[in-house]
């Protein structure tokens, strides 16, 4: 009987402990489910407030980048309208030299009416949408003008060269037919170094063209672009320096050449009477000269002559003073095209100088974002636009005549608008 007990006893242990040990699991595992249940509850938080974050910063920067490239464009468009207006309405400003930052104009107000306008909903949302052959249109537009730009920049460097190294002689030369030759020949040149490979390039290439990413389909052709960066950035870049060292050294040499003061060498032979000469000299070996008239013989002394060299300073008359004051005119009008050419050329290789060693370096890369981050990218590529809306600035701040016309043009709309209102 005692014994039965104590096996009742043990087995109501045994299940006392089991059941414990139940509800101790069950405890445990509904800690467990609370504890899982509650921290995916503070991580969503976390990420919601991050990404709320985000999508703060990002809106910010749409905004700066929008109201930022909105003034870009409005600056290169008035500029250079300004430009084309001045050219076209004031006879004095139409040189033949005029001619060729005219056509400048017309290049960097393509930048600032079709290129820029339509990259910007790119770089906000980061893809295209505008489809596959505006795409298209819109790179080749991009590249052509941009290149066109820079031979212009040559080619008015070149110009100012032969004005200033040859003087009269190049201005008989030049006229209008002569100038419209070398507009045209850059247009030609820079769509003929860009225009077919973006047209044609998916032909000949077993890459796929993306519209989506809207980039070039030669970007990461090295040769291509090797070629491309030689005709478009270092030919222009050497030719720059060079027409402009040459430039420098001729007005330098005409600048010391104004400095010098003329001097002459004359030489006066003077003959001396024979009574003077006798006094002075020894009588003992006279050399006569007999001289009948017929009637009488007399003895003269003969005429001798001495010789002074002087050194005459001459003084300007009014026709030498003419010429030095209109060689000093010409020499200053020089020195002025030539200081804003160089600050037309700085300005250019600033703006152009990283944008083409970077997009070598991409097409170097088998990963271009790993060697250079593509905001480093978007800045060299910004700054070759801003070279557009700079260059205006540069016409205004450097020559009289376009200043004058800008004001006169700005006052005029300006009067206009105060009698309609």
């Amino acid at each position: 009987m005692n014994y039965t007990l104590s096996t009742l006893d043990q087995e109501q242990a045994n299940n006392d402990f089991n059941i414990a040990l139940e509800l101790l699991i069950n405890h445990t595992l509904t800690l467990t489910t609370n504890l899982t249940s509650i921290t995916p509850t503070f991580v969503s938080g976390s990420t919601t407030v991050s990404s709320t974050t985000s999508t703060t910063i990002f809106h910010y920067r749409n905004t700066l980048l929008t109201l930022l490239m909105s003034i870009m464009v409005f600056m290169t468009i008035c500029g250079n309208l300004l430009v084309i207006i001045a050219f076209v309405s004031d006879a004095t400003i139409r040189t033949y030299s005029n001619y060729f930052i005219l056509n400048l104009s017309v290049a960097d107000l393509l930048i600032g009416i079709i290129c820029i306008p339509l990259y910007v909903p790119k770089l906000i949302s980061g893809q295209w949408y505008l489809g596959y052959h505006l795409c298209k249109l819109w790179l080749v537009f991009d590249y052509v003008v941009g290149s066109a730009s820079t031979l212009c920049i040559v080619v008015i460097s070149f110009d100012r060269y032969r004005m200033v190294s040859k003087g009269l002689k190049y201005i008989s030369e030049r006229s209008v037919h002569r100038a419209l030759i070398f507009v045209f020949g850059t247009w030609i040149i820079a769509s003929l170094n860009y225009g077919p490979a973006i047209v044609f390039w998916d032909l000949f290439s077993s890459t796929k063209f993306d519209h989506r990413e809207c980039d070039a389909p030669f970007a990461h052709s090295f040769a291509y672009l090797v070629t491309t960066a030689f005709v478009e950035f270092f030919v222009p870049f050497f030719s720059l320096t060079t027409l402009n060292l040459m430039v420098y050294l001729n007005i330098r040499q005409r600048s010391r050449g104004l400095i010098r003061t003329p001097a002459t060498t004359t030489t006066t032979t003077t003959t001396t009477s024979s009574k003077k000469r006798q006094q002075e000299h020894n009588n003992d070996q006279p050399n006569d000269i007999q001289i009948s008239n017929g009637h009488m013989n007399k003895n003269l002394m003969p005429l001798q002559s001495s010789t002074i060299t002087t050194t005459t300073l001459l003084l300007p008359t009014s026709s030498t003073y003419s010429k030095s004051s209109s060689s000093s005119a010409n020499l200053a009008r020089d020195k002025k095209a030539a200081r804003s050419l160089f600050i037309l050329v700085f300005a250019f290789v600033i703006c152009w100088c990283p944008y083409t060693l970077l997009t070598l370096i991409r097409a170097l890369c088998k990963q271009p974002t790993k060697c250079i981050s593509n905001t480093l990218y978007e800045i060299t590529f910004w700054l070759l636009w801003l070279n557009s809306t700079i260059n205006p600035l540069l016409y205004s701040f450097l020559h009289v005549k376009f200043r004058k016309a800008f004001y006169r043009i700005l006052c005029f709309y300006s009067i206009r608008h105060r009698r309609e209102v």
